[in-house]
Parts: C-alpha cells; structure tokens; sequence
C-alpha cells in the first residue's frame, strides 16, 4: 500500500514534457563516465541500468563506453542528457 501512495505523490512531482528538467528524481552521478551518469530515483535506476538491459556494454581502451543493443531499440538511455525514461507524463 506504501508503494503505491509513493507512486501517486510522485506522479504530482513529475513534470510534464519530454525532458526532466524540474523534476526533483533526476541526479547526475558524476563519479561515472560521461552519457552513462544519469539516475533516476522514481525509476531506481541508472543510465547503466537501462543500458544494461538493452544490450551488452563494450569498453574502448580509452575507457569510455560503448553499447550494442537489439535490434529495433534505441542504443542508449538518455537520462544522462535529460531525457525521461519513466513515460510519465510525456
């Protein structure tokens, strides 16, 4: 019953449009690499989370990352740019 009041008082903080500027879920990790550190707290996942899922991370020698995905899904998630993952109110 908790989670699905949590859920509720979140859908009045989640700001509406396609991006999470406002919206008082989304952090930055800086500690991670550059298009990998975005986090969202209503999710309770990361950009290396989602990424994860969405196919297999290969390293490059300069230590960035790289994805490769399944076919017919976007490559990346794009918390790390602003981007909302959750869909609400999109």
């Amino acid at each position: 019953m908790m989670k699905k009041y949590q859920r509720l008082i979140a859908w009045f903080l989640i700001p509406r449009g396609q991006y999470c500027d406002g919206c008082p879920f989304h952090f930055i990790d800086w500690g991670r690499p550059k298009q990998f550190n975005g986090y969202c707290s209503y999710l309770e996942k990361g950009d290396w989370n989602i990424n994860e899922e969405k196919g297999d991370i290969q390293w490059y020698k300069d230590g960035e990352k790289s994805i490769v995905t399944k076919a017919n899904e976007f490559p990346i998630s794009l918390l790390w740019d602003g981007c909302k993952e959750c869909g609400k109110k999109y």
